[in-house]
């Protein structure tokens, strides 16, 4: 199960508002999802990092 970062959490939240005219699509809305989309791409590439980690660990003390 690939569970979703709180950022693309956020992000997708976002989108659904405007998508139901919750919320309007301007610039100030399309910053933020920018923005949050940087953060998910950060937190996917650091969660990576840290399962390459442990599975080198795994490796190392077999």
């Amino acid at each position: 199960m690939d569970s979703k970062s709180i950022p693309e959490l956020l992000k997708r939240s976002l989108q659904s508002h405007m998508a139901e005219a919750d919320l309007r699509e301007d610039e100030e809305t399309q910053d933020i999802i920018a923005k949050l989309s940087v953060l998910s791409d950060k937190v996917a590439e650091a969660k990576a990092k840290a399962l390459a980690k442990r599975a080198q660990r795994l490796v190392d003390d077999a």
